[in-house]
């Protein structure tokens, strides 16, 4: 294992046989997945947002604020969270980010999926990561994975080049993964789109082929109706508090 938890000996076996029918391409295909609850289980949004407030770089007074958005609107919260960072420096961020993959990240990754995202980048597919998370946290997963782009929650800065809390062109959330994607494939095919709850039904519907990764079973039964695989929940899988009732 790496720092960062993933092996470095491949698993092909790993990958499902619906990722291993896709042909080999030489273009500029794409594979997209997202990244929190696709990837890995856990939520790196809140997972380096609270050590950012444990390390007392940003204050964590509306955190419970955040948390009743979220829960309402998660569309709206994944906005909402770029508030935390009003002030912040690019270049300050960026290295909190590293420290913290580097040293605190711990992600508990989805074996099947690691290994689909290594298998299609063997087989020639441009892989994105198209993420509600802020695109800066995800960054780091441009040297760790064959990623090529993160398509994400992209922050507004001032003439001080500063983050305002503001999201910078359109929020890459629910709907808006699918409307920020159009924006940006440039007539490229989506071969395939992986992805784990509701927030990310739009832009898996973009795809020639999806796959649903540990969903809720409100979404499983959409999956199914869409006739996308499902790599269904483990016996020991433990929902995160705020995905209990919006996946």
């Amino acid at each position: 294992m790496d720092r960062y938890g993933l092996t470095q000996n491949r698993r092909p076996d790993l990958a499902p046989d619906h990722v291993k029918e896709l042909p080999r391409v030489e273009g500029n295909a794409l594979a997209i997945f997202d990244a929190d609850g696709t990837l890995w289980t856990d939520d790196v949004a809140d997972d380096f947002t609270c050590w950012m407030i444990d390390q007392g770089h940003v204050d964590g007074k509306r955190w419970e604020e955040y948390m009743r958005i979220y829960a309402a609107d998660p569309p709206t919260g994944c906005e909402f969270l770029l508030t935390f960072y009003t002030g912040l420096a690019p270049a300050s961020l960026a290295k909190y980010v590293q420290t913290w993959w580097d040293n605190h990240a711990h992600r508990n990754w989805i074996g099947q999926v690691v290994e689909a995202l290594h298998w299609v980048a063997q087989r020639g597919y441009r892989v994105w990561i198209v993420s509600g998370t802020p695109t800066n946290f995800l960054l780091p997963l441009q040297r760790m994975l064959p990623v090529e782009k993160v398509v994400a929650m992209d922050f507004a800065v001032d003439s001080a080049r500063r983050f305002t809390g503001q999201v910078a062109g359109i929020p890459c959330a629910g709907e808006g993964k699918a409307t920020k994607l159009r924006t940006l494939v440039d007539g490229r095919a989506v071969a395939l789109a992986v992805g784990n709850g509701s927030l990310d039904g739009p832009m898996m519907a973009l795809a020639t082929r999806a796959w649903s990764v540990y969903p809720n079973p409100d979404f499983a039964a959409h999956s199914q109706a869409q006739g996308w695989p499902i790599l269904p929940r483990p016996p020991d899988f433990v929902e995160e508090e705020k995905f209990s009732s919006n996946d």
